[in-house]
């Protein structure tokens, strides 16, 4: 077994840990891939019943609520991956020091972040009411 040759106490328990903001918007930007991915093989799923169960029509698919949450978690999760993404793509192409310090700091994650929640708020109004 490895032995750590530090005196410092050593905790392998993810709750301990303390990330930047930087790495929680990156590990948000996957994880909304991810959610997209989910909500795509949700969507075939639905057309697959639309086109080939004839009990199943699309009106009946557009008003029941199941719909309604798989539309506002695809259209939250759009919105994020796609600020997330614009920022990422920014922050490779703009190789100046002086650029990059601006793009990832911490003004503009949390101006991403606004916007994110203000895309969030007005996504939920339309598509529940």
């Amino acid at each position: 077994m490895y032995s750590h040759p530090g005196n410092r106490p050593r905790s392998l328990k993810i709750s301990n840990f303390r990330f930047p903001l930087n790495a929680l918007l990156s590990g948000a930007h996957r994880a909304t891939g991810l959610a997209l991915v989910i909500s795509l093989v949700a969507y075939l799923t639905l057309a697959n019943f639309i086109l080939f169960v004839p009990a199943v029509t699309l009106e009946n698919v557009a008003a029941c609520w199941l719909t309604q949450i798989l539309h506002t978690g695809f259209w939250i999760a759009l919105t994020y991956h796609w600020l997330s993404g614009l920022r990422h793509l920014c922050a490779e192409h703009f190789l100046q020091p002086k650029t990059y310090q601006l793009i990832n700091s911490k003004a503009v994650s949390y101006l991403l972040l606004a916007t994110w929640f203000i895309s969030s708020l007005s996504i939920t109004y339309r598509v529940w009411f």
